[in-house]
């Protein structure tokens, strides 16, 4: 405990393999210099990129995303630092910095102030802050539609039990999504939005069809009606397309950074708009809520906490940065559109996500006439090695590629279909 701070550092240099990390300064030049040495000279990452086992075809990032092995040896580093010293990892202040380097990072990739962003754990924790940290009283509605995420649902109908307010879901039907308009989604929101109507949870893109809300049309709708309150559960699509909160005009964003972002699990990212800060009460406090009280940090006081999943996120962000944006689109969009060719091809398969990119993205869904979705999921594993999500319900197989996957793995995936 008496040892200087140099004369630390410098023992712990000299003692351990990962001596690059231990005195954090050159942090933001470490993950420069890894990227230049491992990242695809075509601006698009590859397969070599990742740790797939060879034989893997993983068309699921909308349920877990590929961590790039940059950013795995990255959380790997961080780790093994940490624990060289634990109090010191801990408690010495060395990391605030770079924390603070991270925190402005993730909030120039949403277009945000450092201010206004908090790294909780997951979506589901966010939504579980609004539903009891929000003023909403009795009398008060919170709206959203069938497509809403578990995650950002089930916190609003178990706590409003308690707290009185009421929760309306809406139905958006999904029998013919592939001919939806935006006009049509519009649509129900201005039929079910009425007086009482004080926040509006909607998914950017919902995982079960796919369907891209016009985020920005609604939220304008929703401030001409009243609507205090306005959040979008980004978990699908933070990553995957821009996202620009202020364009948006939206007051709290939600998203699980273990999915497209491609960072560690138990690390995520929010957004909380000035306007709204001092309107939430945080759901867990402890000693930092004077010092942050004018931070969305306030809402991630957690006391001992993961700073190396916090760090390990900037190296996520600084890998999907290095991405030419129009790139990725232009190859998500041309995955999509083969995939919509093949599905029309095949007499055992029906389109069953909206056909405008606008309305839809790198995740959509094909219904299967030949198939139990769940039995042909187990048996497209076990004897080829393919990874998408089934829905038994609909009879559909959902199918959510990134910019590592390729037309040749969906030409398999329809053959075998």
């Amino acid at each position: 405990m008496s040892t200087s701070r140099r004369d630390f550092l410098k023992t712990l240099a000299a003692g351990t393999s990962i001596s690059a990390l231990s005195a954090l300064a050159p942090i933001d030049a470490f993950f420069r210099e890894k990227l230049k040495e491992k990242f695809a000279d075509k601006g698009l990452p590859s397969r070599k990129d990742y740790s797939l086992n060879k034989n893997v075809k993983y068309l699921n990032h909308g349920s877990i995303g590929t961590i790039p092995k940059m950013v795995q040896q990255t959380h790997h580093d961080y780790l093994a630092l940490c624990e060289t010293n634990p109090w010191f990892y801990m408690w010495s202040g060395e990391w605030n910095e770079p924390v603070a380097k991270i925190r402005k990072k993730t909030a120039d990739y949403l277009n945000a102030e450092a201010a206004e962003v908090s790294f909780p754990h997951n979506t589901t924790e966010i939504y579980n802050l609004l539903a009891l940290g929000l003023p909403l009283q009795k009398g008060d509605q919170v709206l959203f539609c069938n497509l809403n995420h578990a995650g950002a649902s089930i916190p609003f109908h178990i706590h409003s039990k308690k707290r009185a307010y009421s929760v309306k879901v809406f139905n958006i039907p999904t029998d013919d999504l592939s001919s939806a308009t935006k006009e049509d989604i519009l649509t129900l929101y201005d039929e079910h939005i009425n007086e009482r109507t004080k926040l509006i949870v909607m998914p950017h893109i919902d995982n079960t069809f796919g369907l891209q809300h016009p985020v920005k049309e609604i939220t304008a709708l929703a401030r001409s009606r009243g609507v205090e309150f306005i959040s979008i559960d980004t978990a699908q699509t933070m990553g995957m397309i821009p996202i620009d909160v202020k364009n948006l005009d939206i007051d709290v964003i939600g998203t699980s950074a273990h999915k497209w972002i491609q960072a560690p699990k138990g690390i995520s990212v929010a957004y909380f708009s000035k306007r709204v800060q001092d309107q939430i009460d945080p759901m867990w406090v402890t000693w930092g809520q004077e010092q942050w009280k004018d931070s969305a940090r306030k809402f991630e006081d957690y006391g001992t906490r993961n700073l190396p999943e916090v760090l390990t996120l900037g190296k996520a962000l600084e890998f999907q940065n290095r991405i030419d944006e129009p790139t990725r689109i232009e190859k998500l969009k041309s995955l999509r559109t083969h995939a919509i060719k093949l599905t029309h091809e095949n007499p055992n398969t029906v389109w069953r996500s909206p056909i405008d990119w606008e309305l839809s993205g790198s995740l959509f869904v094909i219904e299967l006439k030949n198939h139990t979705p769940s039995e042909f999921a187990k048996k497209a594993f076990a004897d080829h090695g393919f990874v998408f999500r089934p829905f038994d319900n609909y009879s559909t197989i959902r199918i959510s590629p990134n910019v590592l996957n390729t037309h040749e793995e969906l030409d398999e995936l329809f053959e075998l279909i």
